[in-house]
């Protein structure tokens, strides 16, 4: 898959996830702050509750711990925009100055692993989404060790013994374990 197909996929998939009362981009970053009710309040006014993608990518920069204080309803209707972000990480870096240094896939593996509550929410769809998008991590990653094996003459067989390797496929394991269990239950 593309880059381009997997960004439209994830646009597709959560295209009419909405906020609704959950705890939003802003309120996040209120409680990760430590911030009081009045300002937790003020910050809930200042959340996207329609249209993730209305979100900007300077906001996520700017919030990029909510991710580990979201509710099962503001994951699903921010995890898009972070999936996309991570993706498009170099190009908005290089555009933009933009980096965002929260680690999508900590919180894509530990959150699942540790308490499913935050992704109870996630259809099968946005779980193949999600799936996807490990792959397309993880098909990187084996690019990159391709080029690696060409210019410095290693063997692209090195990819399964790096670390973030391992990881991608043990966090991949654990979301095709969740969509297995869901087809189940369905």
């Amino acid at each position: 898959m593309t880059k381009e197909e997997l960004i439209t996929e994830i646009r597709t998939t959560f295209k009419d996830v909405k906020l609704e009362d959950g705890v939003g981009l802003w309120e996040g970053q209120g409680l990760d702050d430590y911030a009081d009710k009045h300002t937790i309040f003020e910050l809930r006014k200042k959340d996207e509750r329609n249209n993730w993608d209305n979100i900007s990518y300077k906001e996520l920069a700017d919030c990029q711990s909510s991710l580990s204080f979201f509710d099962a309803k503001g994951m699903r209707f921010c995890l898009p925009k972070f999936l996309i972000f991570d993706i498009l990480e170099k190009e908005l870096y290089k555009k933009q100055g933009l980096l965002i240094t929260s680690d999508v896939m900590f919180h894509l593996g530990y959150e699942l692993r540790e308490s499913q509550k935050v992704f109870s929410l996630f259809n099968n769809r946005q779980i193949q989404c999600v799936i996807h998008y490990l792959e397309y991590k993880m098909e990187e990653l084996i690019i990159t060790h391709k080029e690696y094996s060409i210019i410095y003459g290693s063997m692209i067989d090195t990819v399964y013994s790096d670390k973030n390797y391992m990881e991608i496929n043990r966090i991949l394991d654990i979301w095709k374990q969740k969509l297995d269990s869901q087809d189940g239950s369905a």
